[in-house]
């Protein structure tokens, strides 16, 4: 019995093979879900590469394979589990003059971090939708120090030519300069921001579906957050694991749409639907490489447009080989 430390957030599409219901052949995984959210967990894992089998930001692994380094020697299986979301909880002040996200450019607005994978995602949204780029927009960088994946990717000091970003040192700082109008808008979900104030408004009234739907019928897929990451060293050594893996994680999700038909839902409330329906399809959690190639290629696109990464990786090599025809 192979026995491995595993990280994970809440999820429950994962919760089958986290809390036991769905065992993986051959491998006992301890895992970590104490989180208090992703950005935690993945802060953690850039810090202490701590765990063999973990969830990670799409954008942040990217960047890690880009270029290489002795610290972070990882593979990934095509597990996603989450959909990109967090960018729908954007507040805006009431007199910046943001009336949807086609009015983004030239604003001044402030992230958990610029490397956040749901912020890629904005940033590809935005211009497949506008037009705006990710250099018409001055961001400003809400995580501070050893909790910043910016800061632990280097980016501080090693900034993306042409894009402006600020990186601010206190965590109230963000909401102070919000309310004040120093900002434009803020993300609600990892920097704290009093949204019950009266000088702020939700950037979207309607929780963001028009916004996916919109990016949907053009794209035709929904923006993926996070994938499986695993040490190499330990696929080197028993090279059956990543299949292996792949196959508990595809039947955890497939148990926990049985378990509970809300599990295929994109957006927490779809209107006009049935329980458990999505307007993103019969599997919007879709496993597998071939059916993610095209959002994989556009991220790998968009992290090349905000000088996230130098030079442009193949999808295929982001993939342990033995789940690449998945």
């Amino acid at each position: 019995m192979l026995t491995l430390k595993g990280a994970f957030s809440t999820n429950p599409r994962s919760a089958p093979l986290v809390h036991g219901a769905v065992q993986v052949k051959g491998v006992d995984i301890h895992w970590e879900t104490t989180f208090k959210n992703p950005g935690e967990l993945f802060a953690v894992q850039l810090r202490d590469n701590a765990f063999d089998v973990f969830e990670f930001s799409i954008s942040d692994y990217v960047n890690v394979r880009s270029r290489p380094s002795a610290r972070w020697q990882w593979t990934a299986i095509p597990i996603f589990l989450s959909r990109a979301l967090l960018q729908l909880n954007t507040w805006v002040n009431v007199q910046s003059g943001i009336t949807g996200a086609g009015d983004m450019k030239g604003k001044r607005l402030a992230v958990a971090d610029y490397t956040q994978t749901a912020f890629v995602w904005f940033r590809t949204m935005i211009d497949r939708l506008y037009g705006i780029q990710s250099r018409d927009i001055a961001w400003y960088n809400g995580r501070t120090g050893v909790e910043s994946h910016s800061v632990l990717l280097g980016l501080k000091d090693n900034p993306p030519p042409g894009v402006s970003i600020t990186f601010l040192t206190r965590e109230d700082e963000a909401n102070e300069m919000l309310q004040s109008g120093e900002l434009d808008a803020a993300n609600a979900t990892n920097i704290p921001i009093d949204t019950k104030s009266p000088n702020v408004r939700p950037l979207f009234p309607d929780g963001g579906r028009g916004f996916m739907e919109e990016f949907y019928r053009s794209a035709g897929f929904t923006p993926v957050n996070h994938l499986v990451g695993i040490q190499r060293r330990v696929a080197e050594e028993n090279p059956w694991l990543p299949e292996a893996l792949f196959d508990g994680f595809e039947r955890s999700k497939q148990e926990a749409y049985r378990r509970d038909p809300s599990a295929r839902l994109v957006l927490r409330k779809e209107a006009g639907l049935e329980p458990g329906e999505s307007v993103f399809g019969p599997d919007p959690y879709v496993s597998g490489l071939s059916k993610n190639r095209a959002m994989l290629s556009l991220i790998v696109e968009q992290l090349l447009k905000d000088g996230l990464i130098w030079d442009s990786v193949s999808v295929d090599q982001l993939f342990w080989e033995s789940v690449r025809g998945s």
